[in-house]
């Protein structure tokens, strides 16, 4: 009867070996798998950040616009305040989340680059103030829309010169100033030639330019946005172009003249370009003229 054999030192050592370079492959394949799919798992992420900030910028920009309806106090303005890393605007996207709060569809909104205290890092950041006031760079709440960004530009197309501006600045804060010199001065017109619709007319071909830049108080005809994510091992660069669709500043109306009126006491009388307050209405005790009762 034979004894039986087991293995000798060297069969267990090499056995050892061999089970060990497998364990190592095995553990460096699977590593190289979880890397992959982390390294995917973070450039969806920074592809879907780059699209909801950048369809969320263009859909806002697009909603830009001017006025020139104002108030004698200028305590309202609207502005276009556009440089090569930050914009301010005013826009008509503003949403209510507050049942009767004292808000409406205007507001003024920003974007810009700030720096997070906790992570170091870069953040795209909208802020918007749902209130037209005389200060359209300060207030207002903030919301982060995209982390790890080392770049963010704004380029402005010029209608006019067809080209690319990296600044494009309009604020309107006086219009009501403005359009009360070209009511006084189509009025004057009017009282000298007998005919307001001259004055209108004369007054405004004064007025009007050929040109559509910020000097003349219009909107850039596109924005075009850079923007760029950053992590450890990828840098992602992303633009995109918007249209504006209000270019003109919105006026209502146009030029106002007061009617003239006819002076039945008196018909032979100098015709006053005015028409008083009051004129033609009872007062008590008597007939009204020119805001005055004339009494018995």
């Amino acid at each position: 009867m034979s004894a039986s054999r087991g293995f000798t030192l060297m069969e267990i050592l090499v056995a050892v070996a061999l089970l060990a370079m497998m364990g190592l492959i095995l553990t460096t394949a699977t590593g190289s798998i979880l890397g992959a799919i982390q390294d995917t798992r973070e450039s969806q992420e920074q592809y879907h950040a780059a699209r909801v900030a950048l369809g969320r910028m263009e859909r806002e920009i697009a909603m830009a616009y001017l006025s020139k309806h104002q108030s004698l106090f200028k305590t309202t303005k609207t502005a276009f305040i556009g440089k090569g890393n930050s914009l301010t605007f005013s826009y008509m996207g503003h949403r209510r989340m507050v049942r009767n709060a004292p808000e409406s569809d205007e507001g003024f909104v920003t974007y810009r680059l700030e720096r997070d205290r906790q992570s170091g890092q870069n953040i795209l950041v909208r802020r918007e103030k749902p209130v037209i006031d005389d200060q359209p760079e300060k207030g207002g709440q903030r919301l982060v829309l995209a982390t790890g960004v080392s770049k963010l530009s704004f380029s402005y197309w010029d209608f006019d010169k067809e080209a690319w501006q990296s600044d494009w600045k309009v604020e309107i804060d006086n219009a009501k100033e403005a359009e009360m010199k070209k009511s006084m001065a189509a009025t004057a017109i009017g009282a000298a030639t007998g005919n307001n619709d001259l004055g209108k007319a004369l007054v405004q071909a004064s007025t009007q330019t050929a040109k559509h830049g910020p000097d003349d108080l219009w909107l850039p005809a596109r924005v075009k946005i850079s923007l760029t994510l950053e992590t450890e091992d990828h840098v992602l660069a992303f633009e995109t172009q918007t249209r504006v669709r209000v270019m003109q500043p919105i006026e209502f109306g146009g030029i106002s003249t007061p009617k003239p009126y006819d002076n039945t006491l008196n018909p032979y009388a100098a015709m006053p370009a005015t028409t008083p307050m009051g004129f033609g209405v009872p007062a008590a005790g008597g007939m009204g003229m020119g805001g005055m009762g004339l009494t018995r």
